[in-house]
């Protein structure tokens, strides 16, 4: 019963029949009837991108770009946080990138790209935004969006990002262990297995996301391990609880704080929100704010993240680097 429930949910979501909304309020799922943007691209019809808002004086102080994750649709899911700061230009980060008139391009369903082309496809975006303002771009990236990110940063060392908020972040992406390095060997036979699985219920096919897991395998450990060692840049990473199993059972910056959710979808929650919203006006963001996004303290939920990731970590491949790096 609960693998029956989980493939019909996964199908239905895929489909686009169970829509996660992310408007102002907290995440909700309801069934959609009737034509949505799948039928628009049969018939031909476009999504119509929103314009970009500017204060009561017109003045524009800044701009964000907003990267949803795998799956997602493109371009409202900023509309939120573009309604909440009249004064920044917000745009949404398109996977099909921009038209001949510097817009993002809609579409319906995120692909599989690999972490490389998205990685270029965001600095394009970022360019083509900080431009516009003349200053540097704030990046809100979600999920897959935070791997594109790490790409970005990586490839494009000098891509003019003022900031960053990394929600349900992908950490240490591409982890390989002694028996990854073989080929034939049962982790990499498992992830095939669950890609097919996954893939052949969703609209692309039973390749799946092979495209995006291939580029993670290959460069996704040597992207983040560069970015990591870049602290130029201020960001928050907004970590649901859920995903502390990923983790390394280290110890985690201030700025890496929790909330209790399951992974993506953060970005529609307003109390997630409000906190992206204080984050990008003083790069700073209080403990009463984090407190009231986490629904509890702050300090609670990062001792049982640390709890949580070091109980997975005995069911991990091994690493044979240090388990954590020197404090610096």
């Amino acid at each position: 019963m609960v693998l029956a429930l989980v493939v019909g949910t996964v199908r239905l979501a895929f489909t686009g029949t169970v829509r996660f909304a992310t408007g102002a309020a907290d995440v909700t799922s309801g069934a959609v009837a009737g034509a949505d943007g799948l039928a628009a691209a049969a018939t031909g019809s476009t999504t119509s991108t929103p314009a970009a808002a500017s204060g009561p004086t017109g003045q524009v102080h800044g701009a964000v770009l907003v990267v949803e994750g795998f799956g997602s649709t493109c371009c409202h899911s900023a509309d939120a946080l573009r309604a909440a700061e009249p004064n920044l230009l917000v745009r949404q980060f398109s996977y099909l990138g921009l038209d001949a008139a510097g817009q993002p391009i809609p579409y319906d369903l995120a692909g599989n790209l690999s972490i490389q082309v998205l990685g270029d496809r965001m600095a394009t975006q970022v360019e083509k935004l900080s431009r516009q303002v003349g200053k540097p771009v704030d990046v809100v990236a979600e999920s897959e969006g935070t791997l594109g990110l790490y790409a970005m940063l990586a490839r494009h060392p000098h891509v003019p990002v003022r900031s960053v908020v990394l929600l349900s972040p992908i950490v240490e992406p591409g982890q390989l262990g002694p028996a990854d390095a073989q080929a034939g060997t049962v982790p990499g036979a498992a992830l095939t297995t669950l890609n097919n699985l996954v893939g052949g219920m969703s609209p692309y096919g039973r390749s799946g996301a092979q495209a995006l897991i291939e580029s993670v395998s290959q460069v996704g450990a040597s992207y983040f391990a560069q970015v990591s060692r870049d602290r130029g840049i201020p960001w928050l990473a907004v970590v649901p609880l859920a995903d502390a199993v990923t983790l390394p059972a280290c110890p985690w910056p201030r700025n890496m704080t929790f909330v209790a959710a399951f992974h993506g979808g953060l970005l529609g929650d307003r109390t997630v929100l409000r906190v992206v919203e204080a984050f990008l006006a003083s790069s700073v963001v209080s403990s009463e704010d984090l407190d009231k996004m986490a629904g509890g303290s702050q300090r609670d939920l990062r001792g049982a993240a640390h709890l949580i990731a070091a109980a997975a970590a005995a069911w991990r491949m091994p690493d044979l680097r240090p388990a954590c790096p020197p404090p610096s």
